[in-house]
């Protein structure tokens, strides 16, 4: 009897594992399309700024340029929000793979030192190779100010916008009532060291430091929106309804900034903005697109290939501005020409993701690129 006992025993715990291996395996399939959502958010931040164009809008010649620049523009505005969307969808269950120290570990791995790496490395190649910022005295006052008031590249500012958002994060994450206490003291701490405290100390002693912490934290809309769209099954009438609510989000971005603007003879960012409506309506329902029809494109682009660029995907953020100057230095390049600032982008992302492979290789400097 011992031994059919011992049999059934092994038996279920077999089954059980496979059970097991069988969840991961489709967990796992599920979030291989968010490394693809990353790499196309990766190419549509290079994108941006190769059309950076659309920004000098002059009325006298704009229909040869400007257009497409808008419509450019418009397309690719998705680039941050689809970061945040993916953070929403992989970080707000953490502690149910470890623990609050480690989510700290890994925030400062994958965000605070490469951001201080790469702030202090671009500095110099900008003062000694580029030329075009003033050495300053290193103080601790300097290091603070370039690390914070973006003077390297001002495309830097939004990683700091995130850090506030890893910060709620475990509010959001631990609903257990034994902890909502401490999760919430955490959280109001925080917040009032961030948005209240240090801005207050600055201003009464007259401290020389900028302080960029009391900002909108409206992009927990998309903290949420991105963990709604990861784990809730849409009904094929939603999904028609969120993908129509896309495409007017990106028309009314795409029409309403050209009618304004022309009206105007200047930008007009009434539609525009993260925050915004369109915005919103559109990113979402572009990673819902990216979610639901991920099988489609693994069947042209193979699973793990994607998986491999996708942790790539912080190089080309760092390294693209110092290649978009480097690429106007020595080479002829018509900044308001449609080649350049579409064609341009991808060939400068592709070469900013061969750039991250091989820094990934290098011990140490790997730090730069976790």
């Amino acid at each position: 009897m011992n031994i059919l006992n011992k049999k059934k025993e092994n038996i279920l715990i077999s089954n059980i594992n496979k059970e097991i291996f069988q969840i991961n395996i489709t967990e796992n399939k599920k979030i291989d399309y968010i490394s693809f959502a990353k790499i196309l958010a990766s190419f549509s931040v290079v994108i941006l700024h190769t059309n950076g164009k659309f920004w000098h809008f002059d009325y006298n010649i704009y229909k040869k340029y400007w257009i497409s620049a808008n419509i450019i523009e418009c397309i690719f505005y998705f680039a941050v929000p689809i970061f945040v969307l993916c953070i929403g969808a992989t970080l707000l269950n953490f502690n149910e793979r470890y623990g609050i120290i480690k989510y700290y570990k890994k925030r400062i791995v994958k965000v605070i030192i490469p951001l201080l790496g790469w702030t202090f490395l671009l500095y110099f190649y900008k003062v000694y190779f580029i030329k075009n910022l003033n050495k300053g005295k290193i103080t601790f006052e300097f290091i603070w100010n370039l690390y914070y008031g973006h003077k390297v590249y001002g495309i830097f500012g939004s990683l700091h916008s995130f850090l506030l958002i890893y910060m709620i994060i475990p509010l959001l994450a631990y609903v257990e009532k034994s902890k909502k206490i401490k999760i919430y003291a955490y959280c109001f701490t925080g917040l009032l060291l961030c948005q209240a405290f240090f801005p207050y100390i600055i201003t009464v002693f007259h401290l020389n430091l900028i302080w960029i912490y009391n900002i909108n934290v409206g992009y927990l809309i998309y903290i949420f929106a991105g963990h709604i769209i990861h784990y809730y099954t849409f009904s094929k009438i939603k999904k028609i309804i969120i993908y129509c609510l896309g495409i007017f989000g990106l028309l009314i971005h795409i029409f309403g900034t050209q009618i304004l603007t022309l009206k105007y003879k200047k930008i007009i960012l009434f539609h525009k903005g993260y925050l915004n409506l369109p915005c919103i309506l559109y990113s979402c329902s572009l990673f819902l697109f990216i979610k639901e029809n991920s099988n489609l494109i693994f069947k042209f682009i193979h699973r793990k290939f994607i998986i491999k660029i996708g942790s790539l995907t912080i190089g080309p953020f760092f390294i693209h501005p110092p290649i978009i100057e480097l690429s106007f230095k020595y080479f002829k390049i018509d900044g308001y020409s449609f080649i350049y600032r579409l064609f341009g982008g991808i060939i400068i992302s592709i070469i900013c993701f061969i750039i991250t492979f091989f820094i990934k290789k290098i011990p140490i400097i790997n730090y730069l690129v976790p």
